[in-house]
């Protein structure tokens, strides 16, 4: 059956499919099942303040004070969504959230749409905690340390230029990469008065919500947006 399906479809369509069918599903259910009225009642029942883990993956909290959600079942993951539609939270309903090596899997206009939809659900005064790739970080590297690209990405096997592809494309899997001016340009489009780069760790806003994976620190943008 796979022969045949790479005998009609390319990769890139066949990979791109099983994505489109599999949050179909998603959607398709939480309709059936009224998922977005249980998020709601879900996250209103929180400890306050109530924070959001945007594609908590396997790193979600088992804590009174999160709502973990992901497009794939995890570990401690409530609830799963397709971050493409409308988030099914009240206006106004959190106090910060975390999002970490998830908006590179977007184009700009719909990571512009989705810091829209989180700024929509924050409190006055909520902070959103944004981590990807830095696409500043990976282009210099290439011209100046071209072999530690290849060891941190490629674990040492392959070219450099291999490496960056693989930062800018990931089999398909990576739209759009943020360098620091891009990243403030588009928060500020999306609505946040305050926008501020950090570090790995290092939280300017919100320390409640820095939930920085150290695997990602030498490669990731760090920054902080309150609404």
């Amino acid at each position: 059956m796979r022969k045949l399906f790479l005998f009609v479809f390319s990769h890139r369509v066949l990979a791109l499919l099983r994505w489109d069918v599999h949050f179909l599903r998603i959607r398709l259910t939480n309709f059936a099942l009224r998922k977005g009225q249980a998020l709601r009642r879900f996250a209103a029942g929180r400890s306050s303040p109530v924070y959001l883990n945007l594609g908590s993956g396997p790193r979600g909290l088992g804590d009174s004070h999160w709502v973990n959600v992901d497009g794939f079942a995890d570990r401690n993951v409530h609830f799963l969504i397709d971050f493409n539609r409308p988030l099914p939270f009240e206006d106004q309903s959190l106090d910060g959230a975390f999002c970490e090596h998830v908006l590179e899997h977007f184009t700009q206009d719909d990571g512009l749409r989705i810091m829209q939809e989180v700024r929509r659900c924050l409190k006055p005064g909520g902070v959103f905690r944004i981590v990807v790739p830095n696409g500043e970080w990976v282009m210099r590297t290439y011209f100046e340390n071209p072999d530690f690209l290849v060891q941190h990405r490629l674990k040492g096997e392959g070219q450099a230029m291999e490496a960056v592809n693989s930062y800018f494309r990931q089999r398909y899997e990576h739209q759009f990469l943020y360098d620091w001016p891009t990243m403030e340009a588009t928060l500020r489009k999306a609505g946040f008065s305050t926008v501020t780069k950090t570090d790995f760790n290092k939280s300017v806003l919100c320390p409640d919500i820095c939930l920085d994976d150290e695997k990602y620190a030498p490669e990731s943008l760090y920054v902080e947006a309150a609404k």
